[in-house]
């Protein structure tokens, strides 16, 4: 009796846990909100050719983001 009120409630606590995995957001990409602009942050690269232009996406981007923020300090 013990083994099958065991096996139920692992039962149960696999299928909450599934629901709870399934129930995520799909949009993974990340994105810094800055006065209610969202900005797409630039992806890792995969491949080593693409680090380079990785390297001028991140620093664009935070340039870009310093500039935004800077302006919201300026307005308060």
């Amino acid at each position: 009796m013990r083994i099958i009120i065991l096996l139920i409630s692992v039962l149960i606590t696999g299928f909450l846990v599934k629901q709870q995995l399934d129930s995520r957001p799909s949009n993974t990409e990340p994105e810094a909100v800055i006065n209610n602009e969202s900005i797409t942050v630039p992806k890792v690269p995969t491949a080593a050719e693409d680090v380079e232009k990785f390297r001028k996406d991140i620093n664009k981007f935070m340039l870009e983001t310093n500039d935004k923020r800077m302006e919201e300090i300026d307005n308060l």
